[in-house]
């Protein structure tokens, strides 16, 4: 049975979006009996006007059968803040598609063969700032279905090139809109982080930073990595990244079945407390700060962005158990002291 793939969705493309990855290789999800791997992921090229700039494509049949694959050209834009990708046929007006030039078009991969594409682009005099392509590998003849938000293919997997020509007038520019944590008080960690970002220039930019959490003058109780994957903010558009501060005792993981996460009903993953009791001393208690610093190449020099926020962490449960502790030890005191002392009346 064929099962068709929206990509903008993300069920093929969602960690391919814009993201620049650790690891070089992603893994399709089987269509039909194909199986294929893209690497790198993504690909960013930077050139000058009128010149020429190339991209090698390594694609891998990890099927158990032949396939003849055609190589196709779609673009792409930003869809919601998540970093998915909203793909596009070619439309009016986009001359830019007729830059690209493949080594081949069609070929025939056997078994757990690689193979390395190589995509030209000859960049006119007149060019300037971003262009987005997105390279499909797709068995030959395959249909293609093109909707009106999006293009779905049968049985296909893409990677993601990012082109940037620069120009004297580029405008980098990127705008915290939101720097948040769910709420004000945590009894437990995780905090998760929300970082906001509009770009209001007219090329792409990958922002990065850290966020550093501190408590009075005690400094940098901790650093977390914001961006640490290099993903980039489309011109015009936001995107939503995310960091968690989980460093803690006790703290809150997914509920693993299995080695499979376990969901509620509306497919939240399910948390549980997890007491590791060698981590005590990171007992979190009191109200901390987080410092937003991030940073982003605006052609020129390293321009500086600056948030904060404060949060409290109070464990109440541990806190009640303590007071109850506490209670005790002094009643149980107090009846000691109370007997003692009438022994000694009596003598």
């Amino acid at each position: 049975m064929k099962i068709r793939f929206r990509f903008w969705s993300g069920l093929i493309l969602g960690i391919l979006f814009l993201i620049g990855g650790k690891s070089n290789l992603v893994l399709a999800q089987t269509v039909g009996g194909l199986n294929l791997v893209v690497s790198p992921l993504p690909i960013n090229l930077v050139t000058e006007p009128g010149s020429t700039v190339s991209a090698q494509l390594k694609i891998k049949n990890a099927g158990l059968l032949p396939e003849k694959i055609h190589v196709s050209l779609m673009k792409f834009s930003a869809y919601g803040d998540e970093g998915n990708p909203r793909l596009l046929d070619r439309a009016p007006g986009d001359d830019y598609f007729d830059w690209v030039h493949f080594s081949d078009n069609d070929f025939t991969m056997v078994a757990n063969e690689w193979k390395t594409i190589t995509m030209n682009i000859s960049v006119p005099p007149n060019a300037a700032f971003g262009y987005y392509y997105a390279v499909t590998f797709s068995r030959f003849n395959d249909p293609t279905v093109a909707g009106e938000r999006s293009t779905k293919i049968l049985g296909a997997v893409a990677s993601l090139v990012l082109l940037e020509v620069r120009v004297p007038n580029a405008v980098r520019k990127i705008e915290v809109t939101e720097f948040s944590v769910p709420k004000k008080v945590f009894e437990f960690l995780p905090v998760n982080f929300t970082i906001k970002l509009l770009n209001q220039g007219n090329v792409h930019v990958a922002p990065k930073g850290n966020i550093f959490i501190s408590q009075g003058d005690k400094k940098d109780v901790a650093i977390l990595d914001i961006n640490d994957l290099k993903g980039n903010v489309l011109p015009n558009s936001s995107r939503i990244f995310t960091s968690a501060w989980s460093d803690g005792f006790p703290v809150y993981t997914d509920k693993i079945d299995n080695k499979v996460v376990e969901t509620d009903r509306k497919g939240n993953p399910i948390q549980q407390l997890n007491w590791d009791f060698s981590q005590i001393k990171k007992l979190r208690f009191g109200k901390y700060t987080a410092l937003m610093l991030l940073a982003y190449d605006d052609g020129k020099r390293d321009v500086p962005i600056e948030a904060s926020l404060s949060f409290w962490v109070v464990p109440w449960r541990i806190l009640i158990g303590v007071g109850v502790v506490v209670i005790l030890l002094l009643f149980g005191v107090g009846q000691m002291t109370y007997l003692l002392y009438r022994m000694i009346k009596r003598k």
